[in-house]
């Protein structure tokens, strides 16, 4: 703590207000003379308080006395007192309040880190000089400025208090570099950084000072950092979880398990100190869709959990969906085999002889043999064409089918060709095909003609495969089940979405499989937001920053014609390690640069202009309070002739009022 000053010492020059208010209580009371019959009745009101003509003698009045310390009061408020007190910088501040998971930590006398940084924030515009600006920048998923390079004070703090903390990581190299946009044009520029730690190790190198306030005390945690649920063929579906504690002292913990909202089973949990457990639950029942896992302390845990946000979390059962294939082959066993084998496939074989059985089928594969006509409304895999259709034209074979070593001849950015390597696939012959400008290849020769392509052409999806599989040895290579899988995923979309769970603030790509107009999404606290799909066919989602389950719902004309869910997790080691650190590491050109918490280094001004206002104002209402007190007090009367009951003062009176004449 430092000394005390003003200001504004000019102001003082206020107090001489304390002469006319003396002199007002100074003045006598002039009144005009008329006759009466006695003024023995009339003692107790000629002692006044007002007065309008001089002079008399002051005398004691309490209301004198509140009057003059109001003004006492004011006239301090006026001359801006201030307290020279310890504060962390001063200058041109950027201050950065980390707004991360850890942030919800509440080992601070049950009070959470977020709000302690609070605190520490609004203490240092509180030490702000005149000159001092500050801009507040919010450390969340997507950093948020807050308050731009203001002196305002009022503005400053409505933004910290205004501030939340998140429940997912920080981008802090965003962060920093937000912040260094605000040194063009400043000599000296003061980066404040409010923080628990869990910074990454390569943080960019801010123009001026950097500041780290750390924020915590405690690494006990306890949390879930993963949670799955999957189903193998023929199994049920299987839960896999891992906790993980992150204090220095063992810890017990109980683990619930809902599904689809309903209870199903609890078990309690040792976890040593620092370590992880690996939890498998093998035999799930099979018709679910939401499972949601929840840490919790037993009666008698001796170790707290610090965190809570990372004490549950969301998994969605996504049941592969299953597709009817059939198959046309004089008999290849390396087609027979790939397709019995695939997860969520009933597979139908047939012959030429027998054509194309009657049945309901999701994918038709021809195999060296094609029907005069070909199928409109399933979807086709052509392996070695032989005749020319309404989709291509056969123009002949052809033996050069050298393939591009580098690239392995395949189109790196397609999905369809993930893991796909055709350098060392050796091709006898192939079908040269013209008239597929429909189609993207997927593999082609150094001289560009296609040896695998795809694409839709009028609804259908198609794939073709320009030569027999007897003519190369790519049945005998993995490149074989890897293509034949692609294309599976890219014939059966299982989802209108392609992952099932998601960091907080990630977004997602809705892209429903069957006609539709409008996309639903269902938010876990239940609110609804809806898309409307007019130009584009699919929806980009971002508004993910709260855990939960997200429920998607697409409709066609009002009614639904699909739905899909997913959830969002924090699974996030560095936030849940909430062990606080002392120290941050900026990477430069010149090196590294380690900076250390601190604390109140410099010296501030912290105005009590305020406090003399609101303590005036209290005093002014005892004056008002005192003032209408004394006025509406009853007069007592004191002459011996004046007491009694009614009848008897009736009769004193007229007893001597004829002495009065």
């Amino acid at each position: 703590m430092g000394g005390f000053g003003f200001l504004s010492l000019a102001s003082l020059a206020f107090s001489a207000l304390a002469i006319p208010i003396f002199l007002l209580y100074m003045l006598r009371l002039r009144r005009t003379d008329m006759p009466i019959s006695s003024t023995f009745l009339w003692q107790q009101l000629v002692r006044d308080r007002e007065a309008n003509a001089p002079w008399q003698r002051l005398r004691l009045n309490w209301l004198l006395f509140l009057q003059l310390l109001i003004l006492a009061v004011l006239v301090l408020a006026l001359a801006r007192p201030y307290q020279e007190v310890e504060t962390i910088t001063r200058g041109r501040i950027v201050l950065l309040l980390d707004a991360s998971a850890s942030m919800n930590a509440t080992d601070l006398n049950g009070q959470t880190r977020f709000a302690e940084a609070q605190k520490i924030a609004l203490d240092t515009i509180n030490t702000l000089g005149e000159d001092d600006t500050m801009t507040v920048i919010r450390v969340g998923e997507v950093p948020e400025v807050l308050a731009a390079a203001t002196r305002d004070r009022t503005v400053l703090r409505r933004a910290i208090r205004e501030a939340t903390p998140s429940v997912g990581k920080a981008d802090w190299p965003a962060a920093l570099t937000l912040a260094a946009s605000g040194s063009l044009g400043v000599d000296e520029l003061q980066v404040v950084v409010l923080s628990d730690g869990g910074l990454p190790d390569d943080l960019p190198v801010v123009p001026g000072e950097v500041l780290f306030v750390k924020v915590g005390e405690s690494d006990s945690n306890v949390g879930i950092t993963v949670l799955s649920v999957r189903q193998l063929p023929d199994q049920p579906p299987q839960m896999f979880a891992q906790l993980e504690n992150f204090s220095t002292q063992g810890s017990r913990v109980i683990l619930e398990l809902r599904l689809d909202g309903e209870f199903y089973n609890s078990q309690f949990y040792t976890i040593p100190a620092g370590d992880v457990l690996n939890i498998v639950e093998a035999d799930l029942p099979e018709n679910f869709t939401k499972l949601e896992a929840r840490l919790s302390p037993p009666s008698n845990a001796s170790t707290p959990d610090y965190l809570r946000i990372d004490d549950v979390a969301y998994a969605v059962h996504a049941e592969a969906a299953t597709g009817n294939v059939l198959l046309i082959t004089e008999g290849n066993i390396f087609l027979e085999e790939l397709f019995e084998n695939l997860t969520g496939i009933n597979l139908t074989v047939s012959t030429p002889e027998q054509g194309i059985l009657r049945g309901d089928y999701d994918l038709i594969v021809f195999d060296s043999w094609l029907p005069n006509e070909l199928p409109t409304k399933e979807d086709i895999f052509i392996i070695n064409p032989t005749t020319s259709t309404n989709l291509f034209a056969v123009s002949g074979e052809s033996t050069d089918t050298a393939i591009d070593p580098i690239t392995g001849g395949v189109s790196i950015e397609d999905e369809r060709t993930r893991f796909l390597d055709f350098s060392s696939v050796a091709i006898r012959n192939f079908q040269v095909l013209e008239d597929v400008s429909w189609a993207d290849f997927l593999v082609e020769t150094e001289n560009g003609d296609p040896l695998v392509l795809a694409g839709e052409f009028e609804g259908q999806q198609v794939a073709i495969l320009t030569f027999a599989l007897s003519n190369s040895n790519l049945p005998l290579q993995i490149q074989w089940p890897i293509l034949v899988a692609n294309l599976m995923d890219w014939y059966r979309p299982q989802r209108a979405i392609n992952v099932i769970s998601l960091a907080p603030a990630e977004p997602i790509a809705i892209r429903p499989t069957v006609p539709a107009d409008t996309v639903v999404i269902r938010k876990p606290n239940g609110e609804r937001i809806r898309f409307t799909l007019d130009e584009s066919p699919e929806v980009f989602f971002a508004d993910t920053a709260a855990l939960g389950f997200y429920d998607i719902e697409i409709l066609l004309d009002g009614d639904i014609v699909q739905t899909d869910s997913f959830a969002v997790n924090l699974f996030d080691r560095a936030e849940s390690n909430i062990r606080p650190i002392d120290t941050l590491t900026l990477q430069g050109s010149g090196g590294e640069t380690v900076i250390r918490s601190t604390t109140g280094e410099e010296t501030g001004r912290r105005e009590l202009w305020r406090y003399f206002v609101y303590i005036g104002l209290i005093i002014l209402g005892i004056e008002w309070w005192y003032y209408h007190r004394s006025r509406n007090r009853k007069i007592k009367p004191k002459a011996p002739f004046l007491q009694g009951t009614e009848s008897e003062k009736a009769r004193r009176w007229w007893a001597i009022r004829p002495s009065r004449r």
